[in-house]
């Protein structure tokens, strides 16, 4: 490999992945992803996870404290992922 080739591979390099657009607004988070349209087998996986994170965080001790838990439960249940 000549000198031209070696510099011209270490020139190459690819660019790091651009932050994902996010905003709130008054509908709720809403996020920009590459790829196709997930299925509804995806949606219900990221629903799950999306709650399963709000369960894990400070905001869940907060909601079960202002509503109680059954309350809490049907508030957790209504963050749903969704194509919009």
């Amino acid at each position: 490999m000549g000198r031209e080739a070696r510099a011209q591979r270490g020139r190459t390099r690819t660019a790091p992945a651009a932050p994902v657009p996010a905003w709130l607004d008054k509908d709720g988070l809403h996020a920009l992803v590459p790829g196709s349209e997930p299925s509804e087998a995806e949606l219900d996986e990221m629903t799950r996870r999306y709650q399963e994170s709000i369960r894990r965080s400070p905001l869940w001790d907060q909601m079960v404290k202002q509503f109680g838990k059954a309350k809490a439960e049907t508030l957790l249940r209504q963050c749903r992922a969704k194509l919009g």
